[in-house]
C-alpha cells in the first residue's frame, strides 16, 4: 500500500510557537479506529491553548478510518496512511514529522482523548520551560474509572511509570535519548520516560488532568508480556535495590492480582468485589 498523506502542512500552513508558548504537537497513532477516531480529533480541534497542531499516523486502516482523516483534513496539521511495523515503529514515524527541537510533543492515541478543552493550556501554564511535563490521567475500563498520576522521581520509576497520555516531551529529549525502542511490544514508552529521567532531563509534574483513557483488559498472553517487558526495563536501568524492588513487584503483587482479578471476573465477583473494596 503506497503512502497516502495530508493536513494543512502541505498547503504550507503551519503553526508555530513561541519561547513564553511552545508548540505543543499531539500525535496521534490508530489502526482500524473509526469508532474512536474522530472524538480524538474534535477534543485536540477545541483546545483553547493556542500554538497547538495535530499529526495523525495510521497504520492502513480498512475500516473507514481514512474517510475521517479525508474529512478532517483541514484541522490537522499533517496526517499519512501506510503499513508499519507496530504502535512504536509508527510513534516513530510521528515524532519525525515534528520539525520544531522546542516543541512539546503528547501522545492522545485513538482510543484516548484530552480531558476538557483547556486541558493543555491548564498545564503548560504550570510550566517553566522544562523538558518534560507531567500530569494526570482519568481511566476507564467500562465498569470502573479512576485518576492516576502523581509526582514522582527517577527511582520511584522503578516500580510504576507516568501516565504516558499526559506527559508532554520536548522534540529535542527524543534527539537527545534516541526515539522509542521497537524491540518492545508494550513497555517501549515506560522505557523512553525512565531513560529520560536517567539523563537527567528537567521535569516537572502538574495537577491537571491532561487525559481520559479507554483501557481494556489484556488478554493473559499480553499481560504476562508486558510483566516481562517491564523487568527488562528495570533491569537494564536500575541498580540493585529498586532494580530487586521493581521486580518483586511485578512478581509477588502485579502478577498474583491480575489473576485473582481474572478469577474474580469469570466467577461473576469481579462487581461485587470492587462494591466492598469501594465500601
Amino acid at each position: 500500500m503506497p503512502r497516502i498523506e495530508g493536513g494543512r502542512r502541505l498547503r504550507g500552513q503551519l503553526v508555530r510557537g513561541t519561547v513564553a508558548s511552545p508548540l505543543v504537537s499531539v500525535i496521534t497513532v490508530v489502526r482500524n479506529g473509526v469508532e474512536h477516531l474522530e472524538e480524538a480529533i474534535q477534543a485536540v480541534a477545541a483546545q483553547t491553548y493556542p500554538h497547538i497542531e495535530h499529526i495523525v499516523i495510521d497504520g492502513g486502516s480498512t475500516d473507514g478510518t481514512l474517510d475521517i482523516l479525508y474529512r478532517y483534513d483541514d484541522k490537522l496539521a499533517y496526517w499519512m496512511s501506510e503499513k508499519d511495523r507496530g504502535l512504536y515503529d509508527a510513534m516513530n514515524k510521528g515524532v519525525q514529522r515534528v520539525t520544531d527541537p522546542e516543541s512539546y510533543i503528547l501522545f492522545a492515541n485513538a482510543d484516548d482523548a484530552l480531558y476538557s478543552a483547556d486541558s493543555v493550556a491548564s498545564a503548560l501554564s504550570l510550566s517553566r520551560g522544562e523538558d518534560l511535563l507531567y500530569g494526570k490521567m482519568v481511566f476507564s475500563d467500562g465498569r470502573i474509572s479512576g485518576i492516576l498520576g502523581r509526582e514522582v522521581h527517577f527511582m520511584d520509576l522503578a516500580r510504576e511509570t507516568l501516565c504516558h497520555p499526559a506527559t508532554f516531551v520536548r522534540k529535542r529529549v527524543f534527539d537527545q535519548i534516541g526515539p522509542f525502542d521497537t524491540s518492545f511490544s508494550i513497555a517501549a514508552d515506560y522505557d523512553h520516560i525512565v531513560r529520560a529521567f536517567a539523563s537527567k532531563v528537567s521535569t516537572r509534574f502538574v495537577d491537571v488532568i491532561v487525559s481520559r483513557m479507554r483501557m481494556g483488559g489484556l488478554s493473559d498472553e499480553r499481560f504476562m508480556l508486558s510483566c516481562h517487558e517491564r523487568k527488562q526495563v528495570v533491569r537494564r536501568h536500575f541498580p540493585l535495590i529498586p532494580r530487586l524492588a521493581g521486580v518483586w513487584q511485578v512478581n509477588l503483587y502485579d502478577i498474583p492480582r491480575n489473576a485473582v482479578r481474572r478469577f474474580l471476573d469469570r466467577a461473576g465477583l469481579l462487581g461485587h468485589w470492587r462494591a466492598l473494596k469501594g465500601s
